[in-house]
């Protein structure tokens, strides 16, 4: 089963009576990743749902337009799925996962990671590292690995939550040039400031991504709107 498949099934029982599960749709004026543009710096929308397993466990699956996503070898759609587990140790949010990456549209472009990350509550904020991990793939043209940090707090006297990151891209490269995918001309590091504001099941959200890509990279396959600083604007909303 494809992971475009299985984000499809898991969407489905999302939607399905289930006393804690749950789903949002968001559109989005660009779908970025690792701030890089996945779409072709073009809006789309999002379709995202979590069903609860038992025992710390759930099923993650997400559904994303990707507009002909050069990035991706002109794929339509991305459709994830992830078999999660977390768990509280104190004050502590301990997590880690296994997601399947299916693109529909496009040939071999499928790929697999491994992620795992912790959370913790320090005062009105939170600080998180995420570690992202996918082996040597064809696909990917070798190996890739992200390491994240951010912080997220409340702005005083406003309704509006702050989070601020800073992500790391590296790995081997197998000489096929499809390592150009998740890392354009070689490593790379990543920056986010974003800005959103929660009003009951709706959540507006503004963010400025930049990476240190310079502009000699644009003639790598899907680069273009890769470099410099970036805005994106979105809304979601959760049932």
């Amino acid at each position: 089963m494809t992971a475009a498949r299985a984000a499809a099934l898991a969407l489905l029982a999302c939607a399905a009576p289930a006393a804690a599960a749950s789903f949002d749709i968001e559109a989005t004026t660009d779908l970025r990743r690792r701030s890089l543009s996945w779409s072709d710096a073009q809006p789309t929308l999002v379709v995202r749902g979590t069903v609860p397993l038992g025992g710390g466990f759930s099923l993650d699956a997400a559904v994303a337009g990707l507009r002909g996503s050069s990035r991706h070898g002109g794929a339509d759609m991305l459709g994830e799925a992830a078999l999660r587990y977390e768990r509280q140790a104190g004050s502590w949010t301990l997590w880690g996962d296994i997601q399947g990456l299916g693109f529909a549209g496009a040939d071999s472009q499928d790929y697999a990671q491994m992620r795992a990350g912790s959370a913790l509550g320090v005062g009105p904020a939170q600080l998180s590292v995420q570690l992202a991990w996918a082996p040597p793939q064809a696909a990917i043209g070798g190996s890739n690995l992200y390491v994240d940090a951010s912080a997220r707090a409340g702005l005083t006297g406003t309704p509006v939550t702050l989070t601020a990151g800073i992500g790391r891209s590296l790995g081997s490269d197998d000489g096929s040039g499809r390592a150009r995918r998740l890392r354009p001309c070689g490593d790379y590091t990543d920056f986010r400031l974003e800005a959103y504001h929660v009003r009951g099941a709706l959540t507006l959200g503004a963010s400025i991504t930049a990476t240190t890509i310079g502009s000699g990279c644009s003639t790598a396959r899907g680069t273009a709107h890769d470099g410099g600083a970036r805005l994106l604007l979105r809304a979601s909303i959760g049932f």
